[in-house]
């Protein structure tokens, strides 16, 4: 048997039911019904594939004895609405007297409308230009609206006040004394205004605004949101508005530019818009970022709403938003060199490519990426409402600096000009040390003694605080029961720091077992330390989230994290680990549990 579920909830007073209405229908029941039952029985959704938004689809659907027993239970299992207040007995004496008087059917009762059947959901049609006067299009619509209003136009303004609305509207730049005397026909001014650099600089910040142009962040050198020399996209934008390119030429570069011109990168430039996306420590919120604003700036859409369930208001399903997912889903950002420039931090075109072609999308249950759903298969797609005017998708075949772009000639020509610079300073240093080895005293003579050194070496077990090795700074370490334990979670004021000098070269070799801390749960080994702190080298490790090893660095107090010198692993509180990192000179190796993690220089 069909169930009746009614969700929202309504706030109205216990007397909104009168017992002497002839017919309660139209003024009681069915404003109950629809503050309290549409969402999942009407228009929009049909639950057990019951409709209640006409007296006809309520018949057709449940029983009259169903649905009052339904709504009269005190049974939270078997009772509806499922959710909010009960109700009332006075609402439900309406729903009685609508019953025993037959359930009469309001002539001419017509349900909502299906929102798909919505006009921005049709194809766009071309309608008639109105007959008017005027020979623009736009103006005659215009003037159609206003007839039909009883509304007059505003007299012309003169012209001063014409030329600097134009000006301003089309430049965002107030004209000059001399450009207000400008005698010139207005139409040509127009022309001109529009052929102007300022036009597209004026309009690319509208645009820019709707698209979410930023500009990169992170914690010092390190990238965490939007791209590095992201100006490429917009100067991409200013440059199609000045060109006139069509706005759905625009739309197709901005969304598949790599695929539609994938060595030209004047249009790769156009990517930038997926670019702007890139979150660094999350792919889930990096794509639902992508999602929101392709459909925000391109459907008007707010798909993000279907992301846990269906949409309460558009007709785009829970899966829906997972179909249209997965479109994105092979697609990664990466910096492609630029003629000229072999360093990344100065120059680089931000843009997308396609990565993993056979990434699989699950649909999130209730939009937590922790609960995918392998049972259902998710296909790319728009969603289902937009299928009508979806096209097939076809392969495309790629050139191979599309994945390898150092395979361009281009490049190879750059990073060979970029060494044999450096050969001549080699050249350079090999001959001020060979200079230097030939002034250099001669090798003792055999049979003398060699000088003695005595190797630096440090070893502690912690048992117990040991004053010649170490100096306490902070109080946020104790030893006790055999163990050195950090009791504050901060690694500038609370450390131990060893009282000899380490030399330049070194070995070091420490298990240490993870009890907890803050966020980032770091344990922390630093090197070449300033005094200031403000100028130091360290490994650590961290067992945030999926955890790292990371070689680092601080200068002048601005810390860097190279992704180069970084490497995924989890660390678990409570895990017992033996780290292990070799210097020398600028170069540092690190082992985690005798097995090589990273080397960094």
């Amino acid at each position: 048997m069909k169930l009746l579920a009614c969700l929202l909830i309504l706030t109205g007073s216990a007397g909104i039911f009168s017992a002497e209405a002839a017919d309660p229908y139209p003024d009681q029941i069915k404003p109950l019904l629809r503050e309290r039952c549409y969402a999942c029985h009407g228009a929009l959704k049909q639950k057990s594939g019951l409709r209640l938004d006409t007296v006809e689809r309520i018949l057709d659907g449940t029983t009259t004895e169903e649905l009052l027993a339904r709504i009269s239970t005190t049974d939270l299992d078997e009772r509806m609405p499922p959710e909010g207040e009960p109700v009332t007995p006075e609402q439900i004496a309406a729903v009685k007297k609508w019953i025993a008087a037959g359930t009469p059917k309001i002539a001419g009762e017509v349900g909502d409308d299906d929102p798909d059947a919505h006009w921005a959901f049709q194809k766009i049609e071309r309608p008639l230009v109105p007959k008017s006067s005027f020979e623009n299009p736009i103006d005659a619509f215009l003037e159609a609206k206003r007839v039909a209003k009883n509304l007059e136009t505003q007299p012309e303004a003169e012209r001063g006040i014409l030329l600097r609305r134009v000006y301003i509207d089309l430049t965002g730049l107030p004209p000059t004394l001399e450009q207000l005397a400008d005698d010139r026909p207005y139409e040509q001014i127009v022309d001109e205004l529009l052929a102007s650099p300022q036009h597209g600089e004026r309009w690319a910040r509208h645009w820019m605004d709707v698209w979410r142009y930023s500009d990169w962040y992170g914690l010092g050198a390190q990238l965490r949101n939007s791209q590095k020399h992201l100006w490429h996209w917009r100067d991409w934008i200013v440059e199609s508005l000045n060109e006139d390119k069509g706005y759905d030429q625009m739309i197709h570069e901005m969304m598949a530019g790599d695929e539609l011109a994938p060595t030209d990168p004047d249009t790769l430039r156009a990517t930038g818009f997926l670019a702007r996306n890139y979150f660094l420590f999350n792919r889930t919120t990096w794509l639902d970022d992508t999602i929101e604003h392709t459909g925000k700036a391109f459907l008007g859409l707010t798909l993000n709403c279907a992301k846990c369930h269906d949409h309460k208001y558009d007709p785009i399903t829970h899966e829906d938003y997972y179909r249209f997912r997965a479109i994105f889903e092979p697609h990664q950002i990466r910096l492609d060199p630029v003629p000229g420039e072999t360093n990344f931090e100065k120059n680089g075109l931000p843009r997308a490519f396609d990565d993993h072609i056979g990434a699989v999308t699950f649909l999130h249950k209730k939009g937590d990426p922790k609960n995918p759903d392998e049972a259902i298969k998710i296909t790319p797609g728009v969603p289902v409402l937009f299928s009508k005017f979806e096209s097939k998708p076809e392969p495309i075949d790629l050139p191979p600096f599309a994945w390898a772009p150092g395979s361009r000639e281009s490049v190879q020509k750059d990073w060979l000009a970029a060494a044999e610079k450096k050969i001549p300073v080699a050249e350079k240093e090999l001959a001020a040390a060979r200079k230097k080895l030939a002034e250099a005293p001669p090798e003792p003579e055999p049979g003398s003694a060699p000088a003695k050194t005595d190797p630096f070496s440090l070893t502690d077990d912690f048992s117990k605080l040991n004053p010649k090795i170490w100096e306490v700074v902070g109080d946020g370490w104790k030893f006790e029961d055999g163990h050195a334990k950090q009791t504050k979670s901060t690694r500038d004021t609370e450390f131990l720091k060893t009282k000899q000098p380490i030399p330049r070269n070194f070995e070091a070799r420490c298990r240490y077992t993870l009890t907890g801390g803050a966020t980032y749960k770091s344990v922390t080994f630093r090197f070449d330390l300033g005094d200031d702190l403000k100028f130091t080298n360290y490994v650590y490790t961290s067992g945030h989230q999926a955890g790292k090893v990371q070689a680092a660095y601080s200068r002048d107090g601005n810390a860097s994290y190279p992704a180069e010198g970084r490497k995924t692993r989890k660390f678990e509180v409570g895990e017992t680990v033996e780290i292990r990192f070799a210097v020398r000179d600028r170069l540092v190796n690190v082992w985690i549990n005798d097995e090589f993690s990273i080397s960094y220089e």
